[in-house]
């Protein structure tokens, strides 16, 4: 039998440089952003989901409520008048979604509670 070689507690590391650790932590960021991202749109579409499914209705315009139709009027102009450039991909734009969303989801929900 051969004896069990032991690594020497002593052996020299993987030569590291401190840009190589940047490469590492830099993939790690890019993961994690891409994971935000998907939880983030996931998110909001959930809640664009939700509030399409409280507004939807089998009842023709006639017989809709003249009050309701204001509502549904208001709530079809707020989200008209949504100012974006999807295409240049800003937070700002994000952000303009996520509190149009929110704003979406308030009123739809007070809209249903009367």
């Amino acid at each position: 039998m051969r004896p069990v070689k032991r690594k020497n507690s002593r052996a020299k590391p993987k030569k590291t440089s401190p840009a190589t650790l940047l490469e590492m932590e830099l993939d790690k960021l890019r993961r994690d952003l891409r994971t935000t991202v998907r939880a983030y749109a996931a998110r909001l579409e959930v809640a664009l989901a939700e509030s399409r499914a409280a507004l939807e209705t089998n009842k023709p315009a006639e017989e809709l409520s003249s009050e309701r139709l204001r509502d549904l009027r208001d709530l079809t102009i707020l989200v008209r008048k949504r100012k974006l450039k999807p295409e240049k991909g800003r937070r700002k734009d994000l952000r303009k979604i996520d509190s149009l969303i929110e704003d979406l989801q308030f009123l739809v929900a007070n809209k249903n509670d009367h």
